[in-house]
């Protein structure tokens, strides 16, 4: 069953309600059910459209269609309507395109109004002329009534009907609008196949954390892709991937202005580069893969990063790890450490982040176990990344411990008579700059690091053909989900 939906926004005074009043009448003569909304707020509002008034009333367009659209939207709630009509024309398409074009709309906007939403708003007389309406009209002799505020080219939309498609006719021919209708199905067709293509790239490059019931929207985790697949693609489908993630991931609708800054982050932004994007959310470059998540306690600019320099950096590592211990004492979470004193396995309590969640690539339990004399190159075989350590128990000072890396150790690795900071060396490894402090480390009973689980052993008792006894250590990490 259709339901006449009639907005009375008091615009235009005494004809605005003359328009109610018309809608009225014919709907008496049809027997349909009808619902009237009106805007009394908006009854001083004719004075705004008075010819004394200058300017191009911006703000009111859009207010008046969101306040209409609400009112439909209600009108289809309160039925249990399927769709709700609207009389969209093709000359309304013509002219939104070509605002679209003056505007620099990309091309999601130069395609102009979609036929149907998943609102439900449908638009049937898309395809038709304003002019074959009337002519249909009149021709049955069907009364029907003009807005006159649709003769004010103070209007952006009523200057592009009554004065520049006029223009363009006179120049280039009435078929001109055909062509530009046209036009705007091309674009219409181009988006689709863009947004596939988009859809399909995301499905088969991005890597996605977190829970969610929402198929199209994986979780408010984190999301990473390659940099260089990402690079590789034309410059259109990386702004609509960067759209999907942002609206779909994020929730926010980016301007122009933001994807650019974001897609050069991503294409010729440095390894540690990264762009606060809103809603509490950062874009950072991790060597080859870029990562969208919520922002962390990094919060430092590519621009920022520059001005520092390497010494203003690592103060900086220093401050933000001081404050990271600072409030962990303030919560009374202590610093994980423990003693390994023999063989047994180990749990390293430390590795679960805020939420109670385990980092992915992080070693939950470590195993220990003694052998007897052991081979260099049976060790180095099996140190498999270095997930496992052995060394010389002749020569290592007992007990071990283990406990988070903190900003300025240093580690002797092998081939160099003095220590190394460790932040070198997992610059050197590629190791993400939000991966890299808290991690394990083993110490002997001297405090010295001898083993970076899954970057480095240091030089510190070394398995040769002397040894008699050997210490080998194995850990276990965690896996993603």
């Amino acid at each position: 069953q259709l339901v006449v939906a009639h907005y009375n926004h008091q615009a235009r005074g005494k004809a605005s309600d003359e328009d109610q009043k018309f809608v009225e009448r014919l709907n008496g003569s049809l027997g349909l059910p009808l619902e009237v909304g009106a805007d009394r707020s908006r009854r001083k509002v004719a004075g705004t459209l008075s010819k004394g008034n200058k300017g191009r009333l911006p703000g009111f367009e859009k207010k008046a269609r969101e306040t209409r659209y609400a009112f439909l939207k209600e009108v289809k709630r309160k039925h249990g309507a399927e769709k709700i009509l609207v009389a969209h024309t093709a000359d309304d398409q013509v002219e939104t395109v070509l605002m679209r074009v003056m505007e620099g709309a990309g091309i999601s906007g130069l395609k102009g109004i979609p036929r149907s939403t998943e609102e439900g708003i449908t638009r049937p007389l898309l395809d038709t002329w304003r002019e074959d309406i009337l002519r249909f009209l009149e021709k049955h002799d069907i009364p029907y009534r003009v807005d006159s505020s649709n003769l004010d080219t103070r209007f952006e939309r009523n200057w592009v009907r009554h004065v520049y498609l006029p223009m363009l006719e006179k120049r280039y021919g009435k078929s001109v609008k055909k062509r530009i209708l046209t036009l705007g199905e091309r674009f219409r067709e181009i988006d689709a196949y863009v947004e596939i293509s988009a859809d399909k790239w995301l499905k088969n490059y991005c890597q996605y954390s977190g829970k969610s019931s929402d198929k199209k929207r994986p979780a408010r985790e984190t999301v990473r892709f390659s940099r260089k697949a990402y690079a590789d693609l034309p410059s259109l489908l990386r702004v609509r991937i960067l759209q999907i993630l942002c609206f779909r991931w994020i929730g926010t609708s980016p301007n122009e202005r933001l994807l650019g800054s974001m897609d050069r982050l991503i294409v010729s932004g440095s390894p540690s580069a990264r762009l606060s994007i809103g809603k509490r959310f950062t874009l950072r470059c991790q060597y080859g893969e870029a990562v969208l998540s919520p922002a962390g306690e990094w919060k430092t600019s590519g621009a920022e990063e520059a001005r520092l320099g390497r010494a203003g950096r690592e103060r900086k590592d220093r401050r933000v790890e001081e404050e990271r211990a600072k409030a962990e004492k303030r919560k009374g979470v202590a610093e994980s450490v423990f003693k390994m004193g023999g063989p047994g396995i180990y749990r390293w309590n430390q590795t679960a982040r805020e939420g109670g969640d385990v980092e992915a690539g992080y070693p939950v339990s470590f195993f220990w176990e003694e052998r007897g004399k052991t081979t260099p190159g049976t060790i180095r075989r099996r140190a498999g990344g270095e997930q496992q350590a052995a060394f010389d128990v002749d020569m290592l000072p007992l007990p071990l411990s283990v406990r988070p890396l903190r900003t300025g150790d240093r580690i002797r690795p092998f081939g160099l008579e003095t220590d190394k900071k460790v932040k070198e060396i997992l610059i050197d490894r590629k190791i993400p700059r939000d991966e890299r402090w808290g991690r394990p480390v083993v110490c002997d009973a001297g405090g010295r690091i001898v083993w970076i689980p899954g970057v480095i052993r240091s030089s510190h008792a070394p398995v040769t053909p002397k040894t008699r006894r050997t210490i080998v250590l194995r850990t276990e990490f965690a896996k993603e989900g």
